[in-house]
């Protein structure tokens, strides 16, 4: 007998091949891999038709962009000009209600100079000083 006779590498002593496994647990385990990439497969799809429509909506809302065919390249950097747009149109709102609301008070102090101005003429010329 020699050293080989002994071995534990799974091979038959008689054919020289490796016991194949049992069809039944080959199967299952196969099945099982292939449900779980199924899985996965339709969870990366339905990942990607999500993504794919946030774009779309993202799209509709750009004012003025009517290209259908557009990259998303292309959308993000029209969404982007179009946030910059609107926060320098609303910085620039922000200034000028700051500007009326100075000219409101400014005229409201005017008003009230001008009210106390025509209450001390009603009273001059209701007392006339002689």
């Amino acid at each position: 007998m020699s050293d080989q006779d002994f071995s534990d590498d799974g091979m038959d002593e008689y054919s020289g091949v490796s016991p194949a496994p049992s069809s039944t647990t080959t199967d299952q385990i196969s099945d099982s891999k292939r449900q779980a990439r199924a899985q996965h497969n339709a969870l990366e799809r339905r990942r990607r038709d999500n993504i794919k429509d946030m774009y779309c909506s993202l799209k509709d809302e750009i004012p003025n962009f009517t290209n259908d065919r557009a990259s998303r390249a292309q959308i993000l950097k029209k969404a982007i000009d179009t946030i910059q747009k609107s926060q320098n149109e609303m910085c620039d709102l922000k200034e000028e209600i700051e500007k009326l609301e100075e000219m409101n008070t400014s005229i409201r102090n005017q008003i009230s100079t001008a009210d106390k101005c025509q209450q001390q003429k009603k009273m001059i010329q209701q007392h006339p000083q002689n």
